[in-house]
């Protein structure tokens, strides 16, 4: 037994030959690159949404997409269910243009990755009344937590403003 027989493989695929590693086009590359960031836009509208709606700004916003949605079948849940699972549907499509355009090479470990700091892993809270929270995690329940006081504040501030008589006790005179 040679010192060569250690480096080389017992069984060597058709398709690979020794010392050639396969890297995907600039094309391919790029589409995925493209898909990826128009699903993170997407997401991030759709989250801003979301968390603008209580106000104003997302009153009118989908307002508007209501009004241009209105002729349809299903009137208005259709424009709602429209305006907020539009997107995600959207997000769907791409990802599994992404998937086919990415082939078996999504699948296959490349690298052995070093250990460092990664949100979906790294322990915020222990112990604590939902067992271990990852960093991902409790910025998603923060997020949350913001989000209700957020729609809270909105719905008090709109229904103080129906009253006049709270409205000249805290002086305020625009209606929002």
């Amino acid at each position: 037994m040679g010192s060569d027989s250690l480096k080389k493989p017992l069984l060597l695929s058709d398709e690979v030959e020794p010392g050639y590693v396969k890297t995907p086009s600039l094309l391919k590359s790029s589409l995925k690159w493209g898909l990826k960031l128009v699903m993170w836009v997407v997401f991030i509208a759709w989250v801003g949404l979301i968390f603008l709606y209580p106000g104003e700004i997302g009153k009118e916003y989908v307002d508007k997409i209501i009004q241009a949605t209105r002729g349809s079948v299903f009137d208005l849940s259709g424009s709602l269910f429209l305006a907020f699972s539009a997107p995600i549907l959207l997000i769907v499509i791409l990802a599994v243009a992404h998937l086919i355009i990415s082939g078996e090479e999504v699948f296959d470990k490349k690298s052995i990755k070093k250990p460092g700091f990664r949100l979906w892993t790294f322990p915020v809270l222990v112990d604590g009344p939902f067992g271990v929270v990852s960093a991902a995690e409790f910025i998603g329940i923060i997020l949350f937590v913001v989000f209700v006081i957020w729609a809270m504040y909105a719905c008090i501030r709109v229904s103080v403003m129906d009253f006049p008589c709270f409205v000249v006790f805290i002086g305020i005179t625009q209606k929002i």
